[in-house]
C-alpha cells in the first residue's frame, strides 16, 4: 500500500463522512493538513481574514444547510482568535471541527509547564475545555487518526457543538502504510441519545393527560428540534393541532401553519406572543433551554396559571430550572412524536383558544404605530425590515448581526414560505453577521442571502467585506446606520441617567465613511434617509446583481420596543412588570381583553 501522510489521509476522512468546505487561514503549525486539503479534489478550501470569522463562517453553513464544515487554524494567535466563534458555537449547540496546528510533539515531552511551548505554542485543551464537546491534543498518528473519527461523530451527536483536534506538525507529516489497521476508540458522549426507557413514563403519562383536558394548551418549540424532519415536524404539529410559539432560534424550523403559529415570546418577544404564552394553561417547551432573554428571571411569574413541561436533552440546561417545573431528560423530537402517537384520535384543540389566539393576533400586529418614521430625514428599523422582508424572495436567509440587526429583524421579520433567518444567539457576539452570512453561501448558493448589520457590529469583522469581493459573492448587506452602539444607549438611559461613553460619535466611538468603503472595496453602494422613498429603493437594492450594500440612516436614538421593562408607580416606586406587559405599556382595559388570566399586581400598580 502506498505510503500517505496523516494529513492526506485527514483530508480524505473528512471526505468519506461527508465534509466539503473548510474554513481557514493559514501558518507555519498547519501547513502540512492545509496543503492536504487543498489539493483534495473534493474539498473546497475557503480562506477567510480572521480565525474568529472562519469559525463563524462555519456557524453560519451549517445554520443554512444542517451540514458541517470544518475549519483549520494554527499554532498560537491561530487558535485563540478563534475562541469567540467556538464559544458561539457551543452556545448554539452547531456542531464544527476545528483541526489547530500545533508545536511538534517533543514540545510537549517532560510535561512541559511553561507559558509559551516552543515557537508560539498554547495549550489548546485548557483553553478550550469548557466550550467543546472534546478538545485533544495528539501526541501520535494513530491517536490523531482515531481522534479525528471519533470527534466526527461526537460534534454532530446529541447535543451538537464544537469539537478541536489539536495537530501537532510532526503528526501531521508522519506517513501510514496501513490505515486499515487503526481501530477506532468507542465514541462517548456525555448527552448520549436518550431514547423512551429512560424516561419517567409517570411523568409522560401526566403529560398526555394533561393535554387532553387542558383548555388553553401551548407549544414552545426550540433549537433542539433542528435535528429533526421538517416535513414530519409540520405533519405532526398540524395533527395535534395545538397553537405554537418557537424561540429566536427555531423561528425558521418549521414553515408557519398560520392558525397555529402565535409568534415569538420574551423579553424582547412580540406583543401578542407574550400574552399567548401568559395565557396559556398548559406550556410544553420542547428542546428550548428557557433563557433568561425568553422567560425572564423570575420564574415563578411564567405563564403564571399553567402547568410547565419542559423537554430538553441536556440535564444541565435543566438544572437552572425551579421545582414549578415538569422536567423530561429526553430528545426533544423523541417526546414529541410519542405525545402525537398517544394523543387521542378524537382530540381536538379548543377552538375558543384558536380563536382568541387569532384575534389577539389580529389586534396587536408585530409593527406598532411606534415604528412609523416621524419624518423624512430619517428611517425607522423596524419599518425598513417589515417592507424589506416583504419584498425579498421566497428563497432568501437572512443572516443577523447584534443591536438593531438583531432585534427589530427577529421582532418584525416573519419567515414565508422557504425563508430562513438566523445568527449567533446564544453567546450574541458583535461581528457575526458578515462570516456568518459568507458561510450560508457557501452552503447553498441557490440561495438570496441578506446580511442585517450595523454601523458599529460590522468593524468587529470589516476585514470579511473583501471575502465577499474575492469570492465573488452576490451577497446584499444592509447597514443600520444609529452613529455607534443603539442597545448600550439605551443602556446608559435606563443606568446611566443617558451620560455617554464610547457609544457614538461624540463619546468615543467613530465609524469610517461607509459609502468610500465599500465603494473602494468593490460593491454596489445604495443608501436611504428618507422613509417616502423606501418602496423604490429597497426594490432597486433586491434588483442588483453582484456583491451590494445598503445604508439605512435611521434615528440616533431610537426605541427597540416592545421590550420588558421596569415602570415608575405615580408614587415614585419602581415596578418590574410581567411578561404580558410590554414597553411601551397598552392600556388596562385591552390588556384585560386578551389576556386570559388575572392580571398582575404590577400592571395595575404601573397604570395607576
Amino acid at each position: 500500500m502506498k505510503d500517505v501522510l496523516v494529513s492526506d489521509h485527514i483530508a480524505n476522512k473528512l471526505v468519506s463522512f461527508g465534509v466539503t468546505h473548510v474554513f481557514g487561514i493559514i501558518g507555519s503549525a498547519n501547513s502540512y493538513i492545509f496543503d492536504s486539503i487543498y489539493r483534495h479534489e473534493k474539498l473546497e478550501l475557503i480562506c477567510l481574514h480572521h480565525e474568529q470569522a472562519c469559525v463563524m463562517a462555519a456557524h453560519g453553513y451549517y445554520r443554512q444547510s444542517g451540514k458541517m464544515a470544518a475549519v483549520l487554524v494554527t499554532a498560537g494567535a491561530g487558535i485563540t482568535n478563534a475562541l469567540t466563534g467556538v464559544m458561539g458555537a457551543w452556545a448554539d449547540s452547531v456542531p464544527i471541527l476545528i483541526i489547530s496546528g500545533q508545536e511538534s510533539t517533543q514540545q510537549f515531552k517532560n510535561k512541559n509547564i511553561c507559558r509559551m511551548i516552543g515557537i508560539q505554542g498554547v495549550f489548546t485543551e485548557s483553553i478550550y475545555s469548557s466550550c467543546t464537546k472534546k478538545v485533544v491534543t495528539c501526541m501520535s498518528a494513530i491517536q490523531a487518526i482515531n481522534e479525528l473519527d471519533i470527534c466526527l461523530n461526537l460534534a454532530k451527536a446529541p447535543r451538537p457543538g464544537p469539537c478541536i483536534v489539536d495537530l501537532p506538525m510532526d503528526i501531521q507529516a508522519e506517513k501510514l502504510t496501513n490505515t486499515n489497521l487503526i481501530k477506532t476508540r468507542e465514541i462517548k458522549d456525555n448527552n448520549q441519545e436518550l431514547n423512551l426507557n429512560n424516561v419517567n413514563s409517570i411523568l409522560l403519562d401526566n403529560l398526555i393527560k394533561k393535554i387532553h383536558s387542558s383548555r388553553r394548551p401551548l407549544l414552545w418549540l426550540g433549537n433542539g428540534l433542528r435535528t429533526s424532519d421538517r416535513s414530519e415536524l409540520e405533519i405532526i404539529l398540524k395533527d395535534l393541532s395545538i397553537p405554537y410559539l418557537t424561540s429566536w432560534t427555531a423561528n425558521d424550523i418549521v414553515k408557519p401553519i398560520e392558525k397555529l403559529y402565535a409568534g415569538h415570546a420574551g423579553t424582547y418577544g412580540n406583543r401578542a406572543g407574550n400574552i399567548i404564552l401568559q395565557s396559556c394553561d398548559l406550556l410544553i417547551a420542547l428542546g428550548t433551554r428557557l433563557a433568561v432573554p425568553q422567560i425572564g428571571y423570575r420564574h415563578n411569574e411564567l405563564a403564571r396559571e399553567a402547568d410547565i413541561y419542559v423537554v430538553e436533552i441536556d440535564s444541565i440546561e435543566l438544572t437552572k430550572l425551579g421545582s414549578r417545573f415538569n422536567k423530561i431528560n429526553a430528545e426533544a423530537f423523541l417526546i414529541l412524536k410519542e405525545i402525537h402517537k398517544k394523543i387521542s384520535p378524537n382530540y381536538i384543540s379548543q377552538l375558543e383558544w384558536l380563536n382568541h389566539i387569532k384575534e389577539v393576533k389580529n389586534s396587536l400586529p408585530i409593527l406598532e404605530s411606534i415604528h412609523k418614521s416621524s419624518d423624512n430625514q430619517y428611517v425607522n428599523s423596524y419599518q425598513f425590515i417589515s417592507e424589506l422582508g416583504s419584498k425579498a424572495s421566497r428563497n432568501t436567509t437572512f443572516i443577523t448581526d447584534m443591536g438593531t440587526a438583531l432585534i427589530s429583524g427577529f421582532q418584525i421579520l416573519n419567515m414565508k414560505d422557504e425563508q430562513k433567518l438566523f445568527t449567533s444567539q446564544g453567546l450574541g457576539e458583535m461581528g457575526y453577521g458578515l462570516p456568518g452570512a459568507i458561510g450560508a453561501w457557501f452552503a447553498d448558493q441557490s440561495r438570496d442571502i441578506i446580511c442585517l448589520n450595523c454601523d458599529g457590529g460590522l468593524m468587529m469583522n470589516l476585514q470579511e467585506l473583501h471575502s465577499v469581493i474575492s469570492n465573488n459573492i452576490p451577497m446584499k448587506i444592509i447597514i443600520f446606520n444609529n452613529d455607534g452602539y443603539l442597545m448600550i444607549k439605551h443602556t446608559q438611559n435606563a443606568i446611566l441617567k443617558g451620560r455617554r461613553a464610547g457609544t457614538d460619535s461624540k463619546s468615543g466611538l467613530t465609524c469610517p465613511n461607509y459609502c468610500k468603503l465599500v465603494k473602494s472595496l468593490g460593491f454596489t453602494y445604495l443608501r436611504i434617509s428618507d422613509p417616502n422613498n423606501m418602496d423604490k429603493i429597497i426594490s432597486d437594492f433586491l434588483n442588483k446583481s453582484g456583491p451590494v450594500v445598503l445604508e439605512v440612516f435611521m434615528p440616533k436614538e431610537q426605541p427597540l420596543v416592545p421590550k420588558s421593562a421596569l415602570s415608575i408607580t405615580s408614587t415614585g416606586d419602581l415596578t418590574s412588570l410581567p411578561l404580558e406587559d410590554l414597553s411601551p405599556l397598552i392600556s388596562l382595559s385591552k390588556l384585560k381583553k386578551y389576556l386570559s388570566i388575572e392580571l398582575h399586581k404590577n400592571s395595575y400598580r404601573a397604570k395607576r
